[in-house]
Order: C-alpha cells, then structure tokens, then sequence
C-alpha cells in the first residue's frame, strides 16, 4: 500500500453557482403577490374596456333613454358578474387550489401517514410552503427513527448488562480449564486442537459481549480539539503493522492543507476511523483501494457545492461531473442546520468493494444489521461509528463511490480557535 501522508492538495474548480431550489432547468414560479398584481391589472383593463364598451353600445344603438336605463343597468349587470367570476377563477387558481393540497397532505401526516409530501404547485409561496411540510415530515421521520433506535439502545444496554454478568465468570472460568486440559493432552494432537478451537471460539464470545458494551455503555467523555486527519493517518498505519491494509492501496489526501481539527474524544475518533478501514477492508476481501479526503470549509460553501453538479479533480478528461445531492438526504439537513459561515470538516473514505444498495443505507447503521456471512461479523461496528459521529454533534451517510464502492461521508463540526488542543495521540485498534 502507499504510504499514509496527507499531501496538500487544491480544491477542484466549481461550476457557477446556480437556483438550487428549481432544478432541470425549470421556470421559476412567480410570487403570489405578482401574480395578483397582474391579474389585478388584466382584470382593471377587462373592467374599463367593458364599461366604455357599454356607454358606447347604450349611446349608439339605444336612442330611447328609459330603454337606454335599462340596457345600460343589464351591461353594468353583465359586466359585474364577469369581473366576479374572473376574480373567483383567479382566487381559486393562485389560492384554494394549491391551500386545498397542502391541507390534505397536513391532514394525512396528522393520521399518521409520513410517507405523505406536499406537491409544489401555484405560486412561489405555496412552493416554500411544500418545501417546508416536506422536510418537516422528513425530520418527523428522522426523529421517530432516532426515538425507536434509542430504545434499541436502551434494551440492548440491559442485555449486554446481563450477558455481561452472567456469561463473563462462566466464560472466565470455560477459559481458565481450557487452559488446565491443555497440559493433560499437550502429546495428542487431536485434543490439542479441539481445546485450541474451543479457546478461539471462547474468545470470540467474549468479544461480542465486550462490543455490545462498547456500544450500549455510556462512558465519560474527554473531548479535545484534534486533527483528524492525523488521527486518520495513525489507524492507518496501525493498520497496515498488523497486516490488516497489506494488500490494499490507500491513499490519503488533505485538500487545501492546514489542520481539520473537531472537538472529540480521541479515543472515539481513533475507534471511528479504525472501524471505518476495517469495514472497507473487509468489504474488499481485503484486496483493492480506499481513498480518504479531508477537507475543511464553510457549511455555507459546502451546501451550496452539493446543490449543484461538481467535477473531481481525478476525474479522466470528458466525464460528467456528479449531480447534485438529493436535498433532503440526513447529510444535507444537517448543513442548513448549521450557520453558514460554520467551519465544517469533512471526511470522504470511499473503497473499490462492492457497495451499499441503497434500500440498505440508513439500515447499516443499525445495531446487529450485517450483510457478512454468519459468524462473520455482530453488526456492531457501524453502528458505533453512527453513535460516536452523533457525540461528537456530526452526522454520517453512505452512498456509492463513482469507484463502484461504498463512500462514506462523514461531517463533524470544526473546532473554534480557542478549543483545548489534543496530547499525543494513541490509536486504539478496539473495533466492533
């Protein structure tokens, strides 16, 4: 594999920005006080030429001025109903009809119905409108999901405080007779190898139970401001001692150069980055390439790059530049929660594996979800990287690598001027 370094590398030229709220190139929708303005004017124009129509056609034909009372009271009659008929046309078009779709669509999420989105239709209002019930119900879901995962955690962390006690001692003590039927059958090999089959299952045991207390624990947390890219470059390199990254390519890049620090555990962050590798590594079979880029910049400049199509700069010459991000995807909800002139770190690690399906990308982030063989994994390790990004008041989502792979896209608040700088750091290769 390449060597771990972070060279500083520039950022790719952006195309000019665009209407991120109307995409494909489609007309922007007129505000309704325009639109009122101008029907209101075609309907004073309506008005006049009708009342000059009439006075002209009473004086010219009518010559009688009792009959010519009478025509003139029928045309002010006619012309009345016309300009009240055009105005409830024109209240129902630009008003009734656009509050009558919102209001079904309030009245299905109110039954329970989330799946239920308001259509953009009528003026630019009731466009924002739509916008705005639509990513609330999306954030209705999103808590909902959060509130059932937290109970997953809550029920997870009385089982693992169960397990824990009840298999750790008869574990402890399976392990230490192990060890004394060992020296009995030391000169045969059969036995030998059975206890040593029994011991390397013991231990794997032991390491489920202590990761469903990784996950389900609550520790103290000592959060420091630390690059993470250094950090990133240390789990690769533990990594790549222990054989782990032996026949995978890796390359690291930091673009703009100067330190992305975020305020977080150094431990959680090690622990992070070292699950993030492992999982690629084994998505790969532990053959193939991953590339991480780190980069810190404004919310606001990362929002609106999302908004809008975008060229790498390892693209060949002539490919299309990826499109824009879907709006009301977790990542981008929570950019517009941040200010805009917000530093945001972000962390792209992207493999050549196979990738996620994407009906599994919110799913892989669940407690004991695994698309591993059995036995080959708990399904733990992703789930506590969601649980440390979400401590560290950050957000992450997976989508597919234009590599074919699986990219993770990891954004943490960056750390302000004043934050208490890290030690020295230590990598830890605990993983789910």
């Amino acid at each position: 594999m390449t060597a771990p370094s972070l060279p500083p590398t520039t950022a790719a030229p952006r195309p000019p920005r665009g209407d991120s709220r109307v995409g494909g190139g489609a007309a922007r929708p007129s505000t309704l006080s325009a639109e009122l303005l101008a029907s209101l004017a075609v309907l004073a124009v309506v008005a006049l030429f009708l009342v000059v129509a009439s006075v002209v056609f009473v004086t010219a034909v009518v010559e009688d001025p009792t009959h010519a009372a009478i025509w003139l009271t029928i045309l002010v009659a006619v012309d009345v109903i016309v300009l009240v008929g055009f105005t409830a046309s024109m209240v129902r078009r630009l008003v009734l009809q656009p509050l009558r779709g919102v209001v079904a669509t309030a009245e299905a999420i109110a039954g329970g119905d989330l799946r239920s989105r308001a259509e953009a239709t009528g003026p630019l209002e009731f466009h924002t409108l739509a916008a705005s019930m639509n990513r609330m119900t999306d954030r209705l879901l999103e808590e909902r999901a959060q509130l059932v995962r937290a109970e997953k955690l809550a029920g997870i962390g009385r089982l693992a405080a169960g397990i824990a006690h009840e298999i750790g001692n008869p574990l402890g003590a399976i392990h230490g007779y192990a060890h004394l039927l060992g020296r009995e059958v030391a000169d045969r090999p059969a036995g030998h190898d059975a206890l040593a089959g029994l011991e390397r299952e013991v231990e794997r045991i032991d390491r489920i139970v202590r990761s469903l207390l990784d996950y389900a624990r609550d520790r103290r947390l000592t959060p420091v401001a630390i690059d993470a890219g250094a950090v990133l470059a240390g789990a690769c390199e533990l990594l790549t001692a222990q054989g782990v990254l032996r026949r995978i390519q890796v390359r690291l890049e930091r673009v703009g150069g100067g330190e992305a620090r975020v305020v977080c555990d150094r431990h959680d962050l090690e622990q992070l980055f070292v699950n993030l590798l492992l999982n690629a590594a084994d998505a790969m079979e532990h053959e193939g390439r991953i590339t991480a880029r780190i980069e810190r910049l404004a919310a606001g400049a990362l929002r609106d790059a999302r908004a809008t199509p975008r060229a790498r700069r390892d693209d060949p010459p002539g490919a299309p530049p990826a499109g824009p991000r879907d709006p009301g995807s977790r990542e981008q909800r929570w950019l517009e929660s941040q200010p805009a002139r917000a530093d945001v770190v972000q962390v792209i690690l992207a493999d050549s594996g196979p990738g996620v399906p994407p009906e599994l990308t919110e799913r892989i982030f669940d407690p004991f979800f695994t698309t591993k063989e059995p036995g080959q994994g708990t399904g733990l390790g992703l789930a506590i990287v969601a649980r440390i990004v979400e401590n560290c008041g950050g957000t992450i989502g997976v989508r597919t690598a234009r590599e074919g792979g699986a990219a993770f896209h990891l954004l943490l608040p960056a750390a302000p001027a004043g934050a208490p700088a890290a030690g020295t750091p230590v990598v830890s290769t605990t993983s789910a």
